[in-house]
């Protein structure tokens, strides 16, 4: 017997995928909570994980204000498309059964892994998070924004695991 499987083979090229209520509400809330980091020009560190600098030397802040000029409003096109992509999907949700059920077209493929990548890198980063597993303990503040963390993990790994 076969596995159930959030990612699924749909019709013709589409890619579908099956969510819980709760699991829907949580990826309807990650829109809005992502256009303020990527709108917001704060010294946020999670900000510039998502925009990282072109020129590491710190000395070349003319080359990189020229960079960020040139390439750094298309970059934040493609996010803001993706945020905007990932709230259309959701909403043209079907529930059959006990599942919210999508059918995703490649482009909306590609803006879920950029979201959901999105998302965990700034998670991660206003976390801490490191390549060392960390136990989760119920009693810790950020316990809620860890168990999203791991579940956007999951939720990627499954889709990265389907489009292999």
């Amino acid at each position: 017997m076969a596995r159930w499987k959030r990612f699924r083979p749909g019709p013709g090229d589409a890619l579908t995928v099956s969510l819980a209520d709760e699991e829907r509400s949580l990826l309807r809330a990650l829109p809005e909570q992502l256009r303020e980091v990527f709108e917001d020009d704060v010294d946020d560190p999670a900000r510039a994980r998502l925009f990282p600098r072109a020129y590491l030397d710190p000395t070349a802040e003319t080359e990189e204000a020229e960079w960020q000029a040139m390439v750094g409003p298309s970059l934040l096109r493609e996010r803001l498309d993706a945020l905007e992509l990932i709230t259309v999907t959701l909403d043209r949700a079907e529930l059959i059964g006990d599942w919210w059920q999508i059918d995703l077209a490649p482009d909306e493929v590609h803006a879920w892994l950029g979201v959901l990548n999105d998302t965990r890198l700034v998670l991660g980063t206003r976390l801490g998070v490191t390549e060392d597993e960390r136990e989760l303990d119920p009693a810790d503040p950020d316990a809620g924004s860890y168990a999203l963390y791991q579940w956007l993990t999951w939720v990627q790994g499954d889709l990265v695991e389907e489009l292999l």
